[in-house]
């Protein structure tokens, strides 16, 4: 008897303490928005594997720890699970980003963020066939005075996400394409240069996703995208 009595107060005292659990408030707000090149107000293209992010720490805590969102292709970010409150807002990426925002999370907030990207690159279809596309890629220097330019390139993909780490593969690294560039080449000469990258052995009639991309030699390995845009094969 006494051995049931023992079990049913373990049973009562772990149904208790699971209500106890369960009633703590979830999250109760979302915060989005857009990165945003503060000279030409166009949204800064990103990549969403090992890319820019976006760090929250609510300032009411003295240790408080970030809450990341990561950024979409397109530059513009998203995050709904997060509490109501006052944070500090920082953005980690290919940019300068000098000032930290500090805003109010009450339910459904936005928040554009303004950084000056380190590069802008730009991209467009020079030819194509059943299994190839040609590109062209061009960069300009954004930021001032940021690190050196060292890595030009184009990638494709059957994907929306398509980017320097997710790209169309046939058990090659077809899908991507670049070119090293070296420390010793003037800068102005790096700037002036037409990028000519062609993508082969690609499926015919097929619908690519296509991006041009450019990197410095940032601490953080972070590349500077074109927007992106569709391109199909031919028949």
């Amino acid at each position: 008897m006494n051995r049931i009595l023992s079990i049913c107060a373990i049973l009562i005292t772990c149904l208790l303490f699971s209500c106890k659990k369960d009633n703590y408030k979830a999250p109760d707000a979302s915060l989005s928005g857009n990165i945003i090149d503060v000279v030409t107000g166009a949204l800064v293209p990103q990549q969403t594997l090992n890319g820019a992010k976006i760090q929250l720490f609510q300032t009411s805590y003295s240790n408080a720890q970030p809450v990341n969102s990561s950024v979409h292709p397109d530059g513009s970010y998203s995050n709904s699970f997060i509490f109501n409150g006052d944070y500090k807002i920082v953005a980690v990426g290919p940019f300068v980003y000098a000032d930290t925002i500090q805003t109010t999370i009450n339910g459904a907030t936005t928040q554009d963020i303004k950084v000056h990207p380190y590069l802008d690159v730009t991209c467009e279809v020079v030819s194509k066939s059943s299994t190839s596309i040609t590109l062209k890629v061009n960069i300009k220097r954004n930021a001032q005075d940021g690190p050196p330019i060292n890595r030009v390139g184009a990638v494709v993909g059957t994907t929306s996400t398509v980017d320097y780490f997710s790209f169309y593969s046939n058990g090659t690294d077809n899908g991507k394409a670049f070119e090293n560039i070296g420390e010793d080449l003037p800068e102005e000469e790096v700037l002036a240069k037409d990028y000519i990258f062609t993508l082969s052995d690609l499926k015919p009639s097929t619908n690519f996703y296509v991006r041009g991309c450019a990197r410095t030699s940032n601490a953080g390995g972070f590349y500077n995208y074109a927007p992106m845009f569709e391109v199909m094969t031919d028949k």
